[in-house]
């Protein structure tokens, strides 16, 4: 509720660095925490109110790293991997789990992968796929569903599934679309809303939806 978390990356090589901001002086720079295990892009990351977990990337891992809030100087851990190793993947979750999805390596996926905050040592448990698979795409959700959207399987959709939590095994529903198809963009939300910002390929895209 304080902080928020930047992780990975790509300048003229990949990085392993992680950016915290301060909410509560949000026009300071960015203050460089402890690393990720590997210097990686194409990450998916989330969390509860005590750690971040950041999983996957490129060149394509499936490795999972956790950043500890209360001590975020020394380099994250990594825990249970992902199930496949993937990059280009989206995440999102609760105060409980974690899910990864989507993905690429060597072909689009449509795997969602579920992390156990109360069991972070255990290989990420597979659960009911995406709808179709893809990569590129972006994630957000509440305490109860999570909604990943948009992305590439090759070709950019506008698709949005919806994983329900309390039946995390079947497929993801998909539900309304974005407003236009893309990939390479972001997405945010609180308990009532989500909002899909930015993106391409025809763009890049100013659209908030």
């Amino acid at each position: 509720s304080s902080f928020g978390y930047f992780g990975g990356g790509y300048t003229s090589s990949n990085v392993s660095t992680v950016d915290r901001i301060d909410y509560s002086n949000d026009t300071a720079d960015a203050v460089t925490k402890g690393p990720l295990s590997v210097a990686r892009y194409g990450v998916g990351a989330t969390g509860n109110a005590s750690f971040g977990y950041f999983g996957g990337g490129y060149p394509s891992v499936s490795t999972v790293d956790r950043i500890d809030y209360s001590s975020d100087t020394g380099t994250a851990v990594a825990k249970g991997p992902l199930s496949v190793i993937r990059s280009f993947l989206a995440a999102t979750g609760n105060a409980d789990f974690g899910y990864f999805g989507g993905g690429f390596d060597p072909n689009p996926k449509s795997t969602v992968d579920r992390i156990d905050y109360s069991n972070d040592t255990a290989t990420a448990s597979p659960k009911g796929p995406l709808s179709a698979a893809r990569y590129v795409l972006a994630a957000t959700g509440n305490q109860s569903f999570g909604y990943f959207g948009g992305g590439s399987s090759p070709s950019t959709v506008s698709t949005v599934d919806r994983i329900d939590y309390s039946n995390d095994t079947a497929t993801a529903a998909a539900k309304g679309p974005l407003s236009l198809a893309r990939r390479y963009f972001a997405a945010t939300g609180n308990t009532d809303f989500g909002y899909f910002g930015g993106g391409s390929p025809v763009g890049p895209y100013s659209t908030v939806d």
